[in-house]
């Protein structure tokens, strides 16, 4: 089908996982209450374990809850969990859109869990909507402890080339986190940021460190996507 029949330009969709598309706090709040119950201590509220500070004292190593450091066993709410995560509202039907359109999709994760991923995407049917959907776990054991930005660089790239990206072809990153930002920078791409997630302390749009676009959330970005497309 031809672009002039409704199809999109060509372009690419280059997706973050976790508060972009994913709302995870249920599956890290299991995890925590899980780890607080094998070791026969009491849990904090639940709005402290949902907090910006307690996930900064997991990533620091700080945090411990009986005998365990969080940090050694943090990776479980990606392999173990996703059963308990859900998809933002309107997430399905965008991505149905975008794809019928014709619009190239992948998604990358800096943190591990392929395959929970795409199972989490097969339970909501839309596996079919992607090309490749990359995460940690997909780098080489060399790359293992690579910092997050070069790790989502890494497989941002492979995506793309997967994808059949051109440099004359549309991009667009979308995330959550001013890593996020700084890929889509370093891609070339629109950057859209979602207030979903850590989307609520993103720079503002239009900054050095800010997005190109705000959305709500991912559940927009068909609007943005294909008005685009079809202005072009």
């Amino acid at each position: 089908m031809t672009e002039e029949m409704g199809r999109a330009p060509r372009t690419t969709v280059v997706l973050d996982r976790d508060g972009t598309l994913l709302d995870f706090y249920e599956m890290f709040h299991r995890f925590v209450l899980d780890l607080h119950r094998q070791e026969g201590v009491t849990p904090p509220p639940r709005e402290e374990i949902l907090g910006f500070g307690y996930w900064s004292a997991i990533t620091s190593g700080a945090l411990h809850i009986g005998s365990v450091r969080v940090r050694d066993r943090v990776d479980e709410v990606a392999h173990r969990y996703m059963a308990h995560g859900t998809l933002y509202p309107g997430v399905v039907p965008m991505l149905s859109a975008l794809s019928g359109a014709g619009v190239r999709i992948a998604l990358v994760s800096s943190w591990v869990g392929t395959d929970s991923t795409l199972a989490l995407l097969e339970r909501y049917a839309v596996r079919e909507c992607f090309g490749p959907v990359l995460t940690r776990d997909d780098l080489a054991a060399r790359d293992a402890e690579v910092p997050d930005a070069d790790c989502k660089t890494t497989l941002a790239r492979r995506a793309l080339d997967g994808l059949g990206h051109a440099p004359d072809h549309r991009l667009y990153v979308v995330g959550d986190t001013p890593s996020d930002i700084a890929l889509g920078r370093r891609l070339s791409a629109v950057v859209v940021g979602v207030r979903t997630g850590n989307g609520g302390g993103l720079p503002p749009e239009g900054t050095p460190e800010g997005p190109d676009v705000v959305l709500r959330s991912a559940a927009d970005l068909g609007t943005l996507v294909l008005g685009a497309g079809r202005a072009a």
